[in-house]
């Protein structure tokens, strides 16, 4: 290319750069012109990249602006900046008590099995939490563990040390200018986050804006509910709904959280998967340990793919030995996975029902969609109905996987 035509180019993508279009083809080489190239080349990258954690960052805001419920958003920060910034973890930990004791209420992670579940508690006391609740800025390790000699009495460091994280970028959480908890980015490698101020500069803003939800629930429940009103609030919630003999929630229930999870999935342009479950064989012991045994079983069953569901994952009862579990946001491989270990969870330990032991098994059907012409209630059911019926019809006990290449939309 002549000199001028590619001065030309170059011209014509700084340009194009300067509109947010970053695709324009660059001219290069080893002369000055081309070393020029080369320089603009790794701009456009880097304002691409800028654009798009901008982006990520705004349809935060919006999230919050729109939705009062903090795991909701959570899910959404995990999903959305793993291009952005390097986790293998990412943990939501509140004070509670006075600022007493430290409580994990939110955690999402690329690996199995986690030691730091949801609902620990760890004192206030404990060396780690002491070096985290001071400082209002955040805190850094870069090799946990020569963190972990310094504080080897550290139950919180101990449990993190023993699930593979090597190091951490913890973001204090403030409300009113006090802190009511941290936000955790941890990763299984050392020193990922050392003299990486963008990283550092993108959690605090993650953490300024889980900072604002977290103030807006506490403010809104602050206004509406004193103790009693949140009592009689969540019994009648329960009742309205949850299913009375399992605590799962009931058809309605299970379909509105249906609703707005796919409604969330065409805002934020992903997919969710739905699981349709059935107990095999439930007339059968109905009619051969009498109904308060069958009774037992859904129950037991019902506490077991809730004991064995993760945060982002939904379970309801759909209509007698039938029950609905949604995963959103999802992917395949992760849909499957749940699917089979909800079924471990029920085949693997046989069931007590009125003095006998049952063994008893269920049959997924896993229909998925990551397209907005196929986010339909309608249809995601009966492609999971569907596949439940291949389940059966093939042996029972075993997960089946929509064909999404027959998935027509349903008018």
């Amino acid at each position: 290319m002549k000199k001028n035509n590619r001065i030309r180019a170059l011209l014509k993508a700084a340009e194009a750069m300067s509109q947010g279009d970053f695709t324009s083809n660059i001219p290069t080489g080893n002369d000055e012109i081309g070393q020029l190239g080369k320089s603009l080349e790794k701009l456009s990258g880097y304002l691409q990249k800028q654009l798009e954690r901008s982006q990520s960052l705004y349809k935060i805001m919006v999230e919050c602006n729109h939705n009062l419920h903090l795991i909701d958003v959570l899910n959404h920060i995990y999903e959305s900046f793993q291009d952005h910034l390097p986790y293998d973890r990412i943990s939501l930990a509140l004070l509670e008590n006075d600022g007493n004791k430290l409580k994990l209420h939110w955690s999402r992670a690329k690996y199995d099995p986690l030691i730091l579940n949801i609902g620990l508690t760890i004192p206030a006391s404990d060396h780690s939490v002491l070096a985290i609740t001071n400082p209002r800025e955040m805190l850094v390790i870069d090799d946990l563990n020569s963190y972990l000699e310094k504080h080897s009495k550290s139950r919180l460091t101990q449990a993190i040390f023993s699930e593979g994280i090597r190091s951490c970028l913890i973001c204090p959480l403030l409300a009113g200018g006090k802190p009511i908890g941290f936000i955790f980015f941890s990763s299984r490698d050392k020193s990922v986050y050392k003299d990486l101020h963008s990283h550092q500069d993108l959690a605090l803003q993650i953490a300024s804006q889980i900072s604002v939800l977290i103030e807006k629930n506490q403010l809104y429940q602050g206004v509406k509910l004193n103790k009693q009103l949140k009592a009689q609030k969540k019994s009648l919630e329960q009742r309205v709904t949850h299913d009375a003999l399992t605590g799962l929630f009931n058809r309605p229930g299970i379909f509105d959280i249906l609703h707005k999870q796919i409604q969330r999935a065409k805002r934020g342009g992903y997919g969710i998967a739905i699981i349709m479950i059935d107990i095999d064989h439930f007339k059968a012991i109905n009619d051969t340990y009498g109904h308060l045994a069958g009774d037992a079983v859904l129950c037991e069953i019902a506490n077991r793919l809730t004991q064995s569901a993760r945060s982002h994952e939904y379970i309801g009862r759909y209509g007698g030995e039938e029950f609905l579990a949604i995963i959103s946001p999802y992917n395949q491989d992760g849909a499957l996975r749940a699917a089979e270990r909800f079924r471990n969870a029920v085949a693997c330990k046989e069931i007590k029902a009125n003095e006998t032991f049952v063994s008893v098994t269920i049959s997924l059907g896993v229909a998925i969609s990551a397209e907005a012409k196929t986010l339909d209630e309608k249809l995601l059911l009966k492609k999971a109905d569907e596949a439940l019926y291949q389940a059966k019809h093939k042996g029972r006990n075993r997960v089946e996987l929509a064909d999404n290449t027959m998935i027509e939309k349903i008018s």
